[in-house]
């Protein structure tokens, strides 16, 4: 059995675009990943403490540049200030030495000590009399004569007379 076929009722070929369509869609595409992107980097730097213009923060740029006055009272009590941590940091040096040349003593007298207890033990050593020589093991593996290895005694030894 056949089916009627009309060659204008499957027509699946749909129209095409126009390609200057095409290019347009992608163009606004593409536009607006560049935007979204460009966005969230800007949140995400300045929720991380990027700032958009480092020249105009808060101590930084022109605004250091500019020489501040000073009055000569305030100059003289800086001044004093910094000659007393001069002088406590003097102070501490000095403490910090004493203490450094009290320790190397110490490990001087702490390694006489030491010196000494080996020498010592050294003579000590050498007063010891030597110890005897240990028997080897073939020495003490050799069974006597009047001795059975098989598990039987043997008859007591003969005694040669002259």
């Amino acid at each position: 059995m056949t089916w009627p076929h009309d060659d204008n009722d499957f027509d699946q070929e749909s129209p095409e675009e126009p390609e200057g369509e095409r290019r347009i869609a992608s163009i606004v595409v593409s536009a607006f990943v560049l935007a979204v992107i460009g966005s969230a980097s800007a949140f995400a730097w300045r929720a991380y403490g990027g700032t958009p213009y480092p020249f105009f923060s808060q101590g930084s740029g022109f605004a250091s540049s500019v020489p501040k006055t000073v009055g000569f009272d305030e100059f003289q009590t800086f001044q004093q200030q910094i000659a007393g941590q001069i002088q406590s940091n003097a102070q501490a040096l000095a403490a910090q030495q004493a203490e450094l040349k009290r320790l190397s003593e110490q490990m001087a007298v702490v390694s006489g000590k030491m010196d000494a207890i080996q020498s010592s033990i050294a003579s000590a050593r050498a007063a010891l009399p030597a110890a005897p020589p240990k028997p080897t093991k073939a020495a003490a593996a050799k069974p006597k004569a009047h001795i059975s290895t098989g598990g039987t005694p043997l008859p007591p030894p003969v005694q040669l007379t002259h």
